[in-house]
């Protein structure tokens, strides 16, 4: 499928409100309270939106394949696991050594973190690179949408439709049983709350956005439009449904689910947003000029390398000698040097393994020359 640039741009804002979240946490914004703190946990919006993004990037090809043959699962696979693994692996034991993450380097650690199981326990779900929780729901997303996408292969696009409803339901169901079955006034966060069911109608929010733009492009103005609906959407989130300024707070039931309903909201609106932007002109150049490109094409490295960044800021003893703005100055600095980092990791290690993985494709056989009459 052809690039969309701004798509790229979205990445990038996705990666920088996650980080924006831990540096409020790490340089006292939080602590501080206000409504500006309130806003700043709500960027872990970012969550939703790049799992939105996911949805409808990996679901076009399978869209664009009907009526032709089935894209090939195991070029898919290859791509996703080069895509993913080594820069996480990398980003993990460095992380690991440098800030003696315990239980990582260890027999257990290996089938726990390296392989993407930390969320299925809650032991475990803060452990190693804290923010890879979503990661692993990422992982077990790759593995299903093929499944998925030859199930509905042969039916309809309408009907296909109604399924990513019913999966979106399904979902939503999914959450308030666990939700339901607990305490009204205190949502207890389990591996059933953080597993890849809890976060399907995030993802079909996605599918769904490919499979409508592939039965018809969306109008112009949707940029504009998604834009508003995101703000209002992250609006009512932030300030009217009662959370406060940490980032795993107790919530009610209502509030848990109100939580995770409008990032949704704010996860599709602004991915449609991007598909709707022409590249250069209005939202789509916000999104689609040369540093936003640049900070969405090693936006897998801010998402991996942050974390590391700001604790070892932390444990430098940076942060608390930052005393104008700390929250701004610290979030500059933050960002600055995760770049830097996640820059070396695309340049050196990632972008090479990808360009690579062509001469590993094994070799089509040589169809014999008939022979002339």
């Amino acid at each position: 499928m052809d690039r969309h640039e701004p798509i790229d741009g979205l990445r990038a804002v996705a990666a920088i409100a996650v980080l924006l979240t831990h540096v409020a946490i790490y340089s006292g914004l939080v602590a501080a309270g206000g409504d500006i703190a309130r806003y700043a946990q709500r960027l872990e919006v970012g969550v939703a939106i790049f799992f939105v993004i996911s949805g409808y990037v990996l679901y076009r090809p399978f869209i664009a394949a009907r009526g032709r043959d089935f894209p090939a699962v195991a070029r898919y696979a290859r791509r996703r696991a080069l895509r993913i693994v080594p820069a996480y692996w990398l980003a993990l034991t460095v992380a690991a050594i440098a800030l003696s993450l315990p239980g990582v380097l260890s027999l257990k650690g290996f089938f726990t973190y390296y392989a993407f199981g930390q969320i299925y326990s809650t032991d475990t779900f803060t452990g190693g690179l804290v923010q890879a929780w979503t990661l692993c729901v990422e992982v077990t997303f790759y593995a299903f949408l093929p499944l998925w996408a030859w199930l509905w292969r042969r039916w309809s696009l309408r009907t296909e439709a109604l399924a990513l409803v019913g999966l979106a339901a399904f979902s939503l169901a999914w959450k308030a049983a666990f939700i339901w079955s607990g305490s009204p006034d205190q949502v207890v966060l389990s591996p059933w709350l953080h597993s890849l069911p809890a976060y399907l109608d995030h993802f079909a929010l996605g599918m769904g956005l490919a499979a409508f733009v592939a039965w018809r492009p969306l109008p112009r103005w949707t940029a504009w439009a998604g834009l508003a609906v995101a703000a209002v959407a992250f609006y009512v989130v932030s300030l009217r449904i009662g959370i406060g300024y940490e980032l795993f707070e107790p919530y009610t039931r209502w509030q848990w689910l109100g939580r995770h309903v409008l990032y949704g909201v704010v996860g599709v609106a602004l991915v449609a947003a991007a598909v709707a932007a022409v590249p250069r002109r209005g939202l789509g150049w916000a999104l689609a000029n040369r540093p936003a490109v640049f900070l969405g094409t090693v936006s897998y490295g801010i998402y991996l390398w942050h974390v590391t960044v700001i604790v070892a800021l932390e444990r430098a003893g940076v942060l608390e000698r930052l005393t104008w703005h700390p929250f701004l100055t610290a979030a500059a600095l933050a960002l600055a040097l995760t770049t830097l980092v996640a820059a070396a990791s695309w340049y050196a290690w990632e972008r090479p393994l990808l360009r690579g993985r062509a001469r590993w494709r094994p070799r089509a056989a040589p169809q014999a020359t008939p022979p002339r009459a």
